[in-house]
């Protein structure tokens, strides 16, 4: 599809895109571009990139597609900074798990020509580091492209396609949309993890089953990336931490009220929800 991809940051997301990118034969050639240089050498040596590069204007020189893998607000920054490096016909996109903040700071960049298409593979691991990169990461799931009254159709189509060789199921909605609906299914759950770790404390997570496990798994994410995920969907996020609030509240009540009654319909309502899921 390309003759050069660049992708900024070597990450879990960026380094297991660029093994899948080689492994479907979507471009001749994968850039890789890390302020790292142990993870550059590591990219290189395990030939998950074709080269790589601390240097950012280097790296997207001449590529025809560059994703940037990286923290929300780093997203921004980067964006900004490579803008006057990239060829005309050059396709910006991203991986960020927000997608209102980084459009609209994206799309005032200064460059008019700016050719940027929003993507969100919803895809990864509690795992972080180039080290986990997995060619498998994205196949089967959904990636989530938004668009606005500045996306280009044409690039927006060719990103879609993009998404979709790696094996990804692809919609495509508004920012707002998608940032509304990520709160409730990906940032609201963060949340509740990292709050009931925190509630657990440390004594006796020895004998924690799979159900503590499998509902804290999300909690080990890194902390600097949610961080900006909660801070660039904060209204979103308040809203539904609100309406958890009010029905764990509903579970407290049927408690002190010792109500078996009540108690089992909020089990069986939760129950009949997740099964149909």
């Amino acid at each position: 599809m390309f003759n050069r991809i660049t992708i900024i940051g070597l990450g879990l997301i960026g380094g297991s895109l660029a093994l899948a990118i080689k492994e479907k034969k979507l471009a001749r050639e994968v850039v890789g571009v890390s302020r790292r240089k142990s993870t550059i050498d590591f990219a290189v040596k395990k030939k998950i990139v074709s080269w790589a590069t601390v240097n950012l204007k280097d790296g997207v020189k001449d590529s025809d597609l560059v994703i940037i893998a990286a923290p929300v607000f780093k997203i921004v920054d980067i964006a900004r900074t490579l803008a006057p490096f990239l060829k005309d016909s050059a396709i910006l996109t991203d991986a960020g798990s927000t997608k209102k903040h980084i459009i609209k700071n994206i799309e005032i960049s200064g460059r008019k020509s700016l050719n940027f298409v929003g993507s969100h593979p919803v895809a990864g691991s509690e795992k972080s580091g180039i080290k986990y990169a997995d060619k498998d990461l994205f196949k089967g799931a959904y990636c989530v492209l938004t668009k606005t009254k500045n996306t280009n159709q044409k690039s927006l189509n060719q990103v879609k396609k993009f998404w979709g060789k790696l094996g990804m199921n692809v919609i495509v909605m508004s920012p707002e949309a998608h940032d509304s609906l990520l709160s409730k299914i990906s940032h609201l759950p963060h949340a509740v993890a990292a709050s009931l770790v925190n509630a657990a404390g440390k004594d006796g997570l020895s004998l924690a089953s799979g159900g503590f496990r499998d509902t804290t798994r999300i909690a080990s994410g890194e902390p600097e990336l949610w961080k900006d995920i909660f801070l660039t969907n904060r209204e979103n996020l308040l809203k539904d931490i609100e309406i958890f609030r009010k029905e764990l509240l509903k579970i407290e009540t049927a408690l002190r009220n010792n109500n078996s009654r009540d108690l089992m319909r909020l089990l069986s309502k939760a129950k009949s929800i997740r099964d149909f899921s």
